[in-house]
């Protein structure tokens, strides 16, 4: 019998509306593309990253900023965007740069996912936090990595919130009676779910290998081949990182995958300590701040 919610190929005629808002994306702003592609060149030095950043007043200003920050303990003033990037590094720009980029779209409202103004960016800089935490924890090398793969794990709820809120009844019964993630009934209703389209998005925009993977294997790090750590860590992050109980509520069930602790040669027992301290030092940072 053949299903009418199919087409000859046998992909949905939803999942198929999905591929196409996808393939129709706005592009990455040049500039931003090109100080990421600058950043992966072994070739490339300050001066370049400075020229490249001076393009974009948004993320000269955030860098200058950055580098003058009081927070950070950093010395004398930093007054040109080479000396910013040489006080920063590679790492903390990659990360300011996508940051900057991220928060004019994590900051909306998200209907579909009964998400108000503010909730999935608060979520996504939670998880950042959280991710980089564990990153240094497990000494894994790039601990800004870990951070920018928090902040964007979620963009794929971007893309998908459109879909959702013409489910909306659907999506929620199905999380609310049948004790599901998000994830598990955006399979059901959409043939793909959110990091899937989150990591397709992070490819049409030219992100880094191991930052797709990332977000598209943040619920499933078992699939991670490039780098399966940084997913695992990303996906512990976002189980674990503190929220509201309203904003929990409207995000859903969230789970360590048990793959997790066997890429990390976690016991249940040493993720739980490490919870606590985590959870210390986040408590410690936003009294400080």
């Amino acid at each position: 019998m053949v299903d009418p919610q199919k087409n000859s190929s046998g992909v949905s005629f939803r999942l198929k509306k999905i591929l196409n808002s996808i393939d129709r994306m706005r592009p990455m702003p040049s500039t931003v593309t090109r100080i990421l592609h600058a950043l992966e060149d072994s070739k490339t030095n300050a001066t370049m990253v400075g020229e490249l950043l001076g393009l974009d007043q948004a993320l000269a200003a955030n860098v200058l900023q950055a580098a003058n920050s009081a927070y950070l303990g950093y010395g004398p003033s930093c007054a040109n965007l080479t000396d910013a990037v040489v006080r920063l590094g590679f790492g903390r720009i990659r990360t300011l740069v996508l940051g900057v980029e991220a928060s004019s779209t994590l900051t909306g409202s998200l209907p579909g996912y009964r998400l108000g103004a503010g909730e999935l960016w608060n979520h996504s800089v939670a998880t950042a936090v959280a991710a980089q935490w564990f990153a240094r924890a497990f000494s894994y090398p790039n601990p800004e990595d870990a951070y920018v793969a928090g902040l964007l794990h979620d963009m794929g709820k971007l893309m998908l919130d459109q879909f959702a809120l013409a489910d909306y009844d659907r999506l929620f019964d199905l999380v609310r009676n049948y004790g599901l993630t998000f994830y598990q009934v955006e399979q059901k209703l959409f043939d793909i779910d959110h990091a899937q389209v989150g990591g397709m998005m992070a490819s049409k925009w030219n992100f880094p290998a191991t930052l797709i993977e990332a977000i598209q294997c943040h619920h499933t790090p078992d699939q991670a081949t490039i780098k399966p750590e940084l997913s695992a860590i990303v996906n512990i992050a976002n189980a674990l990182c503190p929220l509201d109980q309203t904003t929990l509520s409207r995000l859903g069930k969230r789970e360590v995958h048990p793959s997790s602790l066997v890429i990390l040669k976690l016991t249940p027992e040493k993720l739980e300590n490490m919870r606590g301290n985590m959870l210390q030092y986040l408590r410690v940072g936003s009294q400080e701040s």
